[in-house]
């Protein structure tokens, strides 16, 4: 009878995958705990690690108005290169709940990806069957990249925004998608690059040209917004770009590319997991989902161009379109099915343990 009606109702269906995804999620930080840190730990501290610490410092003093000098650790760095959006409606939340900021951005985390997860099988069903669809939402929700929804990071406001975009461009209410566009403009670097499937949307279905370039200048808002702030604030309309090379963003070294290329391939958590999501990317333009593949491959080669392999890995994984690309992979291949979602698991149980015993490859 439960099976049954499971079967007809995508949504409970969703709600019972998410509420066991994160049951297990708690405990494996119990685990963690105990193995690693002799309970000493509690959850906001365990998962508060690296881009954390900088949200906090939006949150609680704002944006530096220059280079930091202390601590030795963010000596030469300033929170300008952590966009504004997610840290403002963290503060906002924590304000009126009296949450710390810390609580309050994970339960907000988990509210984006539960979003994302309806959306993201709304999203499949314009274009798969219910099985296929809720495969790819058990793969959201139980994707190892879910430390990052767990901590105070964007991945969760991005991927809910940029899934929600995406069902708005596809089912032609194209105005919210420009909306959305500029709210993940203003939520991570990469958000600028919802400009690509929007056009491509545009151009592939010849809608109104007018339409189109309000559409554009909506999604581009985020960024302008950010871009004018910082030129007040830091005196450079690009703070957040230059900032990044003080996080060894430096671009090719033409004199030693061979030894820059061999630490990019060697880092091979980073190096395999984009290799992965370039792959999905040519397999879906092969498929002819343009816009998911341009906006995948649009959203992971930025940060290859800087030169390393630092963060690929949760660049590539926190993508809904990552997911997306193995639904196109799987849909005809229980095989596939399996294999994926048994990796999945493993990783997804595993990785928690590593983020609590701060593995850098996580960064």
């Amino acid at each position: 009878m439960v099976d049954k009606y499971l079967k007809s109702n995508w949504f409970l269906f969703i709600v019972l995958i998410f509420a066991v995804s994160r049951i297990i999620m708690y405990y494996q930080f119990n685990l963690s705990n105990a193995l690693l840190l002799d309970n000493k730990a509690t959850f906001a501290s365990a998962m508060c690690k690296w881009d954390c610490k900088w949200y906090l410092t939006i949150i609680n003093d704002g944006y530096d108005h220059a280079v930091r000098t202390h601590p030795r650790i963010w000596k030469g760095l300033a929170n300008w290169a952590f966009f504004p959006l997610y840290p403002n409606i963290v503060g906002f939340v924590s304000e009126i709940t009296t949450l710390k900021p810390i609580i309050a951005g994970i339960l907000l985390n988990q509210l984006f990806i539960f979003i994302a997860a309806v959306f993201f099988y709304k999203l499949l069903r314009l274009n798969f069957n219910d099985l296929n669809s809720r495969f790819g939402v058990v793969l959201l929700v139980f994707s190892p990249f879910s430390v990052y929804f767990s901590s105070l990071y964007t991945e969760g406001l991005f991927i809910c925004l940029s899934v929600v975009g995406f069902y708005c461009l596809r089912s032609n209410r194209e105005l919210r998608s420009g909306l959305l566009g500029g709210l993940l403009a203003a939520t991570r670097p990469v958000g600028i690059l919802f400009l690509v499937p929007v056009f491509i949307n545009f151009v592939r279905h010849r809608k109104n040209l007018f339409k189109m370039l309000i559409v554009l200048g909506l999604a581009s808002s985020g960024l302008a917004l950010y871009m004018i702030f910082l030129h007040y604030r830091a005196g450079d309309y690009l703070a957040f770009q230059h900032i990044q090379k003080g996080w060894g963003r430096k671009g090719w070294d033409s004199a030693h590319l061979g030894k820059q290329l061999w630490a990019m391939v060697t880092d091979f958590h980073n190096s395999i997991l984009f290799a992965i999501s370039f792959f999905l990317s040519i397999y879906m333009i092969i498929k002819k989902y343009y816009e998911e593949a341009l906006f995948n491959l649009a959203c992971i080669l930025p940060g290859v161009m800087t030169g390393t392999m630092m963060s690929e890995g949760r660049f590539s994984g926190t993508l809904f379109t990552f997911y997306f690309g193995i639904v196109v992979l799987a849909e005809k291949s229980w095989t596939i099915k399996v294999i994926v979602l048994m990796v999945s698991l493993v990783l997804y149980m595993s990785y928690y343990i590593y983020w609590v015993g701060h593995a850098n490859f996580l960064i």
